[in-house]
């Protein structure tokens, strides 16, 4: 009795292949998430992710058992087959192809699958801490499986790693040390499966790596993980100068715009805010879309509007005046010392980045910095307004803790359109 006879046996089933049902390459890459039999107890299993692997299902001594073949993307349909035809013929002679299997899944187990696997493992019952989550496997997609990602986790080596590491480890010290723990975990779990025989490659790895910036006690940015505490403690204030510390969180722009920003640079919806090309650093006029936490503190920010002047964040004891450089800076202080005002754009660029994947133009000219050619600046400040303004509109539920819209594989973009038509 051969490999499929068992399998249909032990379904009740007619034994013999249902080659109807048998597989082929085409549809082995489009396949759609869920479970596509070949027949005989082989399996296509494709994951909302994308991730598509290869299912062995047979009968090994009077019990079934499950046996996984490897990845889709490296193991190809007909060495899927091939490989399940010897787990069929050694269980069918009384053998046990779980020896076998561990021998070859480390093989056909790339680090970004398995890094996904020991991401949803670890985080399956710890749902409330939405923020971490989203980070320890962003960090990975960003920084280590585009080098990595489509290696299998035996075949790593420590300078495999090292490509990873070094071009972030001085400039980024802070999330050079995550990404190097996170693959550690995951290598940790490849040994602890038996899937790698050489170790965990990332063991030891910091004393080989040159030497960090020794100055870490004071950051500049306030680390966006903890942006959403910040601003909702500023956010109970209505003082001047909290108003005008959130706006500049919200919009990511500079200080000085922010402190000499007049009611006239800003439509009658509170729309869009053109900054005078003589508030710019770059001299040149720039409009920035305004997000609906940004209108909000606009709004509270009118209660302050005085005939004395038309700036939007007046001095409080001389309203003619704007508010000092320093009124912003001490009272972030006083929440993270040793922060600065403009390190919340570096808060804001970071996140972009490692959280929402933003495309790098967008994200830059949210900044107001310069892209590309001349003619190519220009053109992507009128053609990417509608794109930054949604990259904005995540800004601002990130920094007030609004993370639903994040989870659960939810659409953020059309959750934010949602909300503009609620707000119209």
């Amino acid at each position: 009795m051969d490999g499929p006879s068992l399998d249909h046996e032990a379904r009740g089933k007619q034994p013999g292949p249902h080659v109807e049902k048998r597989l082929n390459a085409a549809f082995v890459r489009k396949a759609p998430p869920g479970r596509h039999t070949d027949g005989g107890g082989l399996y296509l299993q494709v994951d909302h992710s994308g991730a598509r692997r290869w299912l062995l299902r047979i009968v090994v001594r009077g019990k079934r058992r499950d046996f996984g073949l490897g990845s889709a993307s490296l193991v190809s349909l007909a060495e899927a087959r091939e490989k399940a035809y010897e787990y069929r013929k050694l269980a069918r002679t009384g053998g046990n192809p779980v020896v076998r299997e561990r021998a070859v899944e480390g093989k056909a187990t790339t680090f970004a699958e398995l890094a996904r696997t020991v991401h949803e493992r670890k985080f399956k019952e710890r749902a409330n801490n939405g923020k971490h989550i989203a980070q320890w496997i962003n960090t990975l997609e960003t920084y280590a499986f585009p080098l990595i990602g489509n290696l299998s986790v035996e075949d790593i080596h420590q300078d495999d790693l090292e490509q990873v590491l070094d071009p972030i480890w001085t400039t980024k010290p802070e999330t050079a040390r995550r990404v190097l723990q996170r693959m550690k975990t995951v290598f940790d779990h490849a040994c602890g499966r038996g899937l790698r025989t050489k170790g965990n490659p990332a063991t030891g790895m910091r004393s080989l790596m040159r030497d960090q910036r020794a100055d870490t006690k004071h950051f500049s940015a306030v680390p966006y993980m903890e942006i959403s505490d910040l601003v909702l403690d500023v956010d109970q204030s209505n003082d001047v100068g909290a108003l005008a510390l959130l706006f500049a969180t919200l919009t990511a722009m500079r200080s000085g715009p922010i402190r000499a920003a007049c009611w006239s640079e800003f439509d009658s919806g509170l729309q869009a805010w053109t900054i005078p090309a003589e508030k710019m650093k770059t001299r040149k006029e720039f409009t920035v879309p305004l997000s609906m936490p940004a209108r909000s503190v606009l709004l509270r920010a009118q209660k302050h509007r005085t005939k004395a002047s038309d700036l939007v964040f007046p001095s409080p004891s001389r309203p003619a005046k704007m508010i000092s450089d320093a009124t912003m800076r001490k009272l972030l202080q006083s929440k993270h010392p040793g922060a600065t005002v403009h390190g919340m754009r570096t808060s804001f660029r970071t996140w972009a980045a490692e959280i929402v994947r933003a495309d790098h133009d967008v994200a830059e000219l949210c900044l107001a910095h310069k892209v590309g050619s001349r003619v190519a600046q220009i053109y992507n400040q009128a053609e990417l307004l509608d794109h930054r303004l949604m990259l904005m509109e995540k800004w601002g539920l990130w920094a007030y803790g609004d993370l639903e819209p994040f989870s659960n594989g939810n659409d953020v973009e059309a959750i934010i359109r949602g909300r503009w038509m609620e707000s119209a």
